[in-house]
This record gives structure tokens, sequence and C-alpha cells, in this order.
């Protein structure tokens, strides 16, 4: 009987340690996006580097200027000539992540700011069989 318990509390146990990070904490995501959405910024500047196997001039960092919640330009470059959709507004990178993780990545790492609540880096493996496709992104030097 005692093995019995203890063999099924031993299964409890490996079973919650093989829950994803984003399974554990659902609403990380909404708490952080209310902080960011109730200080009412519409316009402000942050730097962005992409972590990713891409080109080096893709991962350099750029500076993006967003108006209105609309991203105006990337490193002076107007965003319609450039039209990428990595390069996103603060709200963006929130419907972003909660995009990715339907997708139920393998492995995820979100950081956010303590008193804004923006996320300052975003981390994603979707899987580990795939060569090339994890992606980050750090968000940093924050302005308004």
């Amino acid at each position: 009987m005692i093995k019995l318990r203890l063999l099924a509390f031993l299964l409890l146990i490996f079973s919650l340690s093989c829950v994803k990070n984003s399974e554990i904490l659902p609403d990380d995501i909404s708490v952080e996006e209310k902080k960011w959405r109730e200080q009412g910024i519409e316009d402000y500047e942050f730097t962005l580097q992409i972590s990713c196997f891409c080109i080096r001039e893709y991962t350099l960092p750029k500076r993006i200027v967003v108006e209105k919640n609309q991203v105006i330009s990337v490193d002076g470059i107007p965003y319609e000539e450039i039209n990428d959709s990595s390069f996103r507004t603060i709200n963006g990178f929130f419907d972003y992540i909660r995009e990715t993780r339907k997708r139920n990545p393998e492995e995820e790492n979100i950081t956010y700011d303590p008193k804004l609540g923006y996320p300052t880096y975003i981390y994603f493996d979707i899987s580990y069989m795939i060569a090339d496709e994890e992606i980050g992104y750090t968000i940093s030097d924050l302005s308004f």
C-alpha cells in the first residue's frame, strides 16, 4: 500500500515537472499587459534587438519609433518601406506572445519590466527538432 502511494506521488511530481511555464502561469501576460495599458502610453521609442539565425544586419539593435500605437520608423526608415512584422509596438509584442503560446512552444522565456509591465525579453523555441526556428526579442531603452 505504501509503495503504491509512493509510486502515485512520484508520478504526480513527474507529471507536474513536465508542464510548460506558459501552462503554469497563464495569466502572467494579462497582469503585465494591464500594467502596460494602464500607463496610457501611445507615443514612445525603444531599442529592439532580434536574436535568430539570420543575417548579421537583421540582428543589430534598431530604434523603433511608435506614434499613436503604430510603428512609424525603424532606425529612421519609414516603416511602410520595411514592412517587417518583427518590428512591432509593445501591444503587438503582447499579441505575438499570446499567438505563439497557442503553438505550444517547447521552450519560452519571457521577462517583463517590473514597473511598466512591457516585455523586455521574449524567447520562443517552437520545436527542439527544428533547427534555426528559435527567435528572441530584447526590448530596451524605452523612452516616451
